[in-house]
Formats: C-alpha cells, structure tokens, sequence
C-alpha cells in the first residue's frame, strides 16, 4: 500500500516537473569550472544555522552544494541552476537507491528531490539568487474587438510576454484607456509565471469591466507590463513597471514606449 502511494505521488510529481535537456548546462567544462570557483566550504542543502539542520542533506548533499555555487556564480540563470539541481538530485536517488531492487526508496527520494526544486524554484529562490533582475518584454499583440452581452463592443488585447530577467517572475499585464486610467489586468487574481527567457501570451480587455468596453477607452490605450519583484517578501508583493505600449484602436498598431 505504502509502495503504491508512493508511485502515485511520484507519477503526479514527475508530470508536473519541467522536461529536462541533455545535456545539461553543467557539463559543459567552462561553466562547471565557474561554478566550482564560487563554491564555499558551508555550502550545502540547508546552508547555515538552523536551516542546515532542518532541511537535511540525504544523498542531495553534492547536488545542493553545486546550486549553491551555481547562483552565487551567476554563470548560468536561477531558471538553468535550477533544472541542473533537479536533474543532479534525480541521478543522486538512482545512485543510492537503484530501480527495480530498491523501488520505494527511490521513489521517495524522487519525491523529496522534487520537493527541493520546488522550494528554490519559487519567489523565495528568486529573491536568493544574486545579481538578479527584475526585468519583462511585451512582443507581438494581437488585438480583437466582438460585441458583448447586448451588443456592446469589447476589446480584447493579446501580447506574447517575455521573462528578460535571470531569474523566474510572475508577471500582469494592464489595460489603460486614452486618459491612463486603469480598465483592467490580467490575469486577474492570479499571476502569470515565467522562468528565464520563456514567453506566455496574455490576454486582457474591456470584457470584465460593466462599465467600460470598446466605445468609451478612446481612440488609444496603452498595455503595461507589471512585474512582481522579489526583493522583499510583502504578500502583496511589489509590482514593478517593466514594459510598456501604446496602440492604436482603429489599427490595432503598437509602439513601444521607452523607458
């Protein structure tokens, strides 16, 4: 029964893990050299004080001293780091618990393995990575205007959003009318989140809003990119203007706006 569980949480967290390329960043001989310059003798999965003796080492204690020394290289981005730390931790649990002898522990390693990616590839790592920006890039838009409940015109503006940072950040995208006051914000409750160099579409428009729609914005609006920046841990967090454009209603035509 405990063998089945473990598969089972193993296979959900396997589905959910990011596919991993070979090879890896690492391998290559100048980047290894970089990081095993930065390493320090403290460095370890827990790293120092209280926290080395509540996140144990296991057999992730060479891969965790790697990451360390990889974020305080800057050699390679937080997203890059990250997926190296995950791939290293994988090979550690089939090294110490090989498939089909030991199948549950290795199960369970996995598992733990993936629960350590998650913990430094998150808003926590992302303010632990050194030298790292806050940074966002709005590319292509595509812009669509459809009648509504009631036939009211809506306006509804897609733009491909690019992480230009080093590290992984949640994005919004804002809708302003030709006056610059605020319509709307995407997406909504939530936040779109994107590691190093992916892009995302997001969508935002005049749809949610009672009383605002394609008629009464203006003859432009304008689409901000809006970045939580990690720097400090306020719940609400900390959004920062990173992009921005201006488009034309009648076209649907952008420009950037410079910063």
């Amino acid at each position: 029964m405990v063998r089945a569980a473990l598969s089972l949480v193993l296979i959900a967290s396997t589905l959910a893990a990011p596919a991993l390329a070979e090879p890896r960043a690492r391998d290559n001989p100048l980047v290894t050299s970089s990081v095993l310059s930065a390493r320090e003798p403290l460095d370890a999965c827990g790293g120092r004080d209280l926290l080395d003796a509540v996140v144990p080492d296991g057999p992730f204690l060479e891969a965790c001293k790697f990451h360390d020394a990889c974020y305080r290289s800057a050699s390679l981005d937080q997203g890059v780091c990250d997926a190296d730390f995950l791939h290293d931790m994988r090979e550690a649990c089939d090294t110490r618990y090989p498939v089909p002898d030991r199948a549950g522990k290795n199960a369970a390693c996995q598992v733990a393995a993936y629960t350590y990616y998650r913990a430094v590839n998150s808003r926590f790592g992302s303010m632990l990575y050194p030298g790292g920006m806050t940074d966002g890039q709005i590319g292509r838009t595509v812009q669509t205007v459809s009648a509504g409940l009631g036939g009211t015109p809506h306006l509804q503006a897609c733009a491909d959003v690019r992480n230009a940072s080093n590290r992984k950040l949640r994005y919004f995208l804002a809708l302003h009318d030709a006056k610059g006051q605020w319509v709307a914000t995407a997406p909504g409750m939530t936040s779109l989140t994107l590691q190093p160099g992916e892009v995302r579409e997001l969508c935002v428009g005049t749809g949610v809003s009672w009383f605002r729609s394609a008629e009464n914005i203006g003859a432009a609006y304008a689409l901000t990119l809006k970045a939580d920046d990690p720097s400090t841990l306020n719940p609400f967090g900390d959004l920062i203007d990173v992009d921005r454009v201006d488009c034309t209603l009648a076209s649907g035509a952008c420009l950037r706006v410079g910063r």
